[in-house]
């Protein structure tokens, strides 16, 4: 498997759009923009960035989650709420339609992992998108998926600011966890970096075709960079 996406965490995801519309990205919404709480930033080719809306978790809501996705998805959705204005995770994902053969593979390789999710939802073009989910127990490493179905990034993708990839991801992954990261990702991922230092989890997202340095304020001081900037 390879490097899908990565999430950020914001409270409000219009304002969000259009922080990051400012920007010069060009952002998609997940679904119509009265009813989404995710918003897309495309590319091309290569893993893409998916702004998030979490909101604060009550304990009838932590129930809820864990009655869908079993406990390793209520950690994760614990760990996205608790995190502010940062990454909150990334994602690997498989070519395959289905993600169980790859969820096989890892639980035989010694990585716990949830039942396997199928997931929809509606486009603001009202293409109805499907996929699988897979999700460790440990929520400090990356959740899997299948391909989507049908396929959603677009054919051309144009950010007036210049962006054109994700160039690289670097993650801090501590060393009792470097095994099962490894198996996940089935080999070498082109864009995940092992970052050394404290805690886990994305560090800092390199963008490459960026015409200039990003005014990172407007997004909450977010680590993210043109690609070898100082």
């Amino acid at each position: 498997m390879r490097c899908s996406h990565i999430l950020h965490r914001v409270d409000d995801i219009h304002a969000a759009v259009r922080a990051f519309q400012q920007l010069g990205f060009t952002v998609v919404y997940g679904r119509r923009p009265d009813r989404s709480s995710n918003a897309l930033i495309w590319f091309e080719e290569g893993p893409f960035i998916e702004l998030v809306r979490v909101p604060r978790l009550s304990l009838p809501l932590r129930w809820a989650v864990q009655l869908y996705g079993g406990r390793g998805m209520r950690r994760r959705v614990e760990r996205w709420a608790g995190r502010d204005g940062s990454w909150i995770d990334v994602s690997v994902e498989t070519d395959d339609e289905s993600i169980s053969v790859e969820r096989d593979r890892l639980v035989a390789a010694g990585v716990p992992m949830s039942r396997i999710l199928n997931m929809r939802r509606s486009t603001p073009d009202g293409v109805t998108l499907r996929w699988q989910l897979a999700v460790p127990q440990d929520p400090s490493l990356p959740f899997a998926m299948s391909a989507y179905r049908p396929q959603a990034r677009p054919e051309r993708v144009v950010h007036a600011n210049g962006a054109t990839a994700v160039a690289r991801v670097h993650v801090a992954v501590p060393a009792a966890t470097r095994a099962a990261w490894q198996s996940l990702l089935d080999g070498e991922d082109p864009w995940i970096r092992f970052a050394d230092g404290d805690g886990d989890g994305v560090q800092l997202v390199e963008l490459s075709g960026l015409t200039a340095p990003l005014d990172l304020e407007s997004i909450g001081g977010l680590p993210l960079q043109p690609v070898d900037s100082p």
